[in-house]
């Protein structure tokens, strides 16, 4: 699995990686297991998250997914971000979050922005 934790400017970070899967809504499943099993180890509201989702599709396969693992994971995560989120995907990052509730994504181009947010507190 390619999730992972990460420390930047001294701030523990996880990275939720779905990058390059394409439309492989398998792979896109047991990433999601994954990180499911790792951050339910976590303290409630403790976690500062960063999903990687660059080459990677939204289908009905891969969105029933994430619509799955959100509210498993949102009692653990205190602020999310997203990099790899261009043009329309935008829209449909929107209507995600308004489907799964209280998850709110802050989104960036790169992934540097996205770790000097979150390490900012």
């Amino acid at each position: 699995m390619k999730s992972h934790w990460t420390t930047h400017k001294g701030v523990r970070i996880f990275i939720s990686d779905f990058s390059n899967y394409g439309g492989d809504a398998v792979a896109v499943q047991a990433e999601a297991d994954y990180i499911s099993q790792l951050l339910q180890l976590e303290p409630p509201d403790s976690v500062l998250s960063i999903a990687h989702v660059e080459g990677t599709f939204a289908n009905e396969g891969t969105m029933r997914t994430l619509m799955t693992l959100v509210p498993v994971t949102t009692k653990y995560v205190k602020k999310r971000c997203v990099v790899g989120v261009r043009g329309f995907r935008k829209h449909l990052l929107a209507s995600f979050t308004r489907l799964t509730g209280r998850a709110q994504f802050t989104i960036f181009d790169t992934m540097d922005e996205a770790l000097d947010f979150l390490a900012k507190g």
